[in-house]
């Protein structure tokens, strides 16, 4: 990569996924053949060959940095991980399943405006589902949001939708004080950001399932909606009179 940052990263945590990260990394390299953007892969230890498998399928492209943690601390550690590496003016991150299609992240760049923070939301009215999950899946999904919503964690109503991104002075900002390692950092990250009165934008996505996914609906759903819950009360208890002088919308 050279040394002027890019306009753009893109940051994907990946566990045991040597079946699916392939795929995507292809996907990235047809869908943005020459961008200077970087693409950071992060990667945990798991069951089976994910960084050898990543490795192959970036064949030297300069513009992957693969990062290979050394413990599988969790998807919000990863994440972490990637974002406070990043170099990019705007830092998106997404699934390795690239559940929501590339082009967003032109319709989002376009769709900014003035905000900080933009989060995927595929309870917009103007979301498209081309492939749903399976309803337990689904219906956990949606009674997570709804509980963040009457606990006050949260005003939106799609928290964990794979697809965000920051403009980097608010990652930088945000993500050293993101401490859940599971699934419950997006909460955290958003928290943080209302709090410290970044600008958030929701917008609509385009979302399919894909199969293989790593959560468990009740074991990592109530654990991470107990810790997102408590980890929203403490950041508006501690950083509410540090907030941001920026107004939200």
């Amino acid at each position: 990569m050279p040394d002027q940052a890019p306009r753009v990263s893109i940051v994907i945590p990946a566990r045991n996924e040597a079946a699916r990260l392939p795929a995507s990394i292809a996907e990235i390299r047809r869908v943005f053949p020459q961008e200077p953007w970087e693409f950071l892969l992060v990667i945990e230890p798991g069951e089976d060959a994910t960084e050898s498998a990543a490795r192959l399928a970036v064949a030297g492209d300069p513009r992957f940095v693969l990062i290979a943690n050394p413990n599988a601390r969790g998807k919000g550690f990863a994440v972490r991980t990637g974002m406070l590496r990043a170099r990019g003016n705007w830092v998106f991150f997404m699934d390795a399943d690239l559940s929501v299609p590339l082009r967003f992240v032109g319709k989002f760049l376009d769709a900014a405006g003035d905000a900080d923070v933009l989060i995927g939301s595929r309870r917009h009215p103007e979301s498209v589902i081309a492939v749903h999950q399976p309803w337990p899946r689904e219906a956990a999904g949606r009674l997570f949001n709804i509980v963040l919503r009457l606990a006050g964690s949260t005003r939106l109503a799609d928290t964990q939708c794979g697809f965000k991104a920051f403009q980097r002075e608010a990652a930088q900002a945000i993500f050293p004080l993101v401490a859940q390692d599971g699934f419950g950092f997006d909460v955290e990250a958003i928290a943080l950001a209302e709090e410290m009165g970044y600008r958030i934008r929701e917008l609509p996505v385009e979302w399919a399932d894909a199969a293989g996914s790593k959560v468990r609906p009740i074991r990592d759903g109530v654990g991470s909606l107990v810790e997102a819950v408590l980890a929203a009360r403490r950041i508006r208890r501690k950083y509410r009179k540090y907030a941001h002088p920026r107004s939200q919308h």
